[in-house]
């Protein structure tokens, strides 16, 4: 066998039950992480949550798209460029509509 050199070179194993092994996995699973990343971030105290699901991450990303244009704007605006109010308030609405299905994702 074949030794690499590894970060952590220091193996760990440990006896739980069937059931104790169950909930692990099922936990493991949720947080979308591997077993080895589970314990070790529960080991350092890490609260450890579930991953989130794929529509909150597309409404994440968008969410995040659409900060890049509004930073964009922000410095039009501010080397002398105006934008007209309307294009403003539809922005904000889109801000504010994109931020209400977030929270409905997230809360419910």
């Amino acid at each position: 066998m074949v030794k690499r050199n590894r970060v952590r070179s220091e193996e760990i194993k440990f006896f739980v039950t069937p059931k104790e092994k169950e909930e692990l996995d099922a936990r493991v699973k949720k947080s979308g992480l591997t077993r080895s990343e589970f314990l070790r971030k529960a080991s350092k105290g890490v609260v450890i949550r579930e991953k989130p699901q794929a529509e909150v991450t597309d409404l994440l990303t968008e969410l995040s798209h659409l900060g890049n244009n509004v930073n964009q704007i922000a410095r039009k605006e501010n080397s002398g460029y105006r934008h007209s109010t309307e294009f403003l308030i539809d922005l904000r609405d889109e801000i504010y509509k994109l931020i209400t299905e977030i929270r409905k994702k997230v809360i419910s």
